[in-house]
């Protein structure tokens, strides 16, 4: 009995102790843009216990839904995009000269207390520590983990979409996506 009573006041201690993300409705969303047509690679959202839940759009295999349970240290790392403003982690708002972008731009949002932060973005443009927040969610999310596949998940398509496309109005200084010039030889 005495070590039932030790076991329960273990596992309390560790829940009560279990970081808790602060950010709610959390989203981040890789998409790629033309004119006004959003289309959506990948679709993540971090519940209050700090379960990541991925929809990616694999276009040649189809959909796939992975979910990863992200651990104390990570939840705490996330956790700073608390600290201000979204547009305080943009570092700089065009492209160095003779500098093509051809990745895909990025949608995050999320309630902060009572704020709602949204913000387009594409690394190049964003600070160390943003970045480093923002390598640490892709890694588990395009790592694909067999293990990890989860069931499907409903998603508002065409309430993100249109999320995007006014957020990318504000963030208008987004360059387009293009190839560098062929190099002459």
């Amino acid at each position: 009995m005495r070590n039932l009573l030790c076991f329960m006041a273990l596992v309390l201690s560790l829940v009560l102790n279990a970081q808790k993300n602060k950010l709610s409705d959390f989203k981040l969303v890789a998409y790629d843009i033309t004119a006004k047509h959003v289309s959506i690679l990948s679709y993540s959202t971090i519940d209050i216990n700090g379960v990541l839940k991925v929809y990616i759009d694999k276009s040649n295999t189809g959909l796939d839904f992975y979910s990863y349970q992200l651990t104390n240290e990570e939840i705490e790392k996330v956790n700073q995009l608390s600290s201000g403003k979204l547009q305080s982690f943009v570092a700089r708002k065009e492209l160095k000269k003779n500098m093509h972008y051809a990745g895909n731009r990025n949608f995050l949002s999320f309630q902060n207390k009572r704020n709602e932060e949204k913000l387009c973005f594409i690394q190049p443009f964003m600070n160390t520590k943003f970045n480093e927040i923002i390598d640490l969610l892709e890694e588990k999310i395009y790592k694909q983990d067999e293990s990890a596949k989860a069931p499907e998940f409903e998603i508002d398509f065409e309430n993100i979409k249109k999320e995007i496309l006014k957020q990318n109005e504000i963030n208008n200084y987004l360059p387009q996506k293009e190839l560098p010039p062929p190099t002459m030889r």
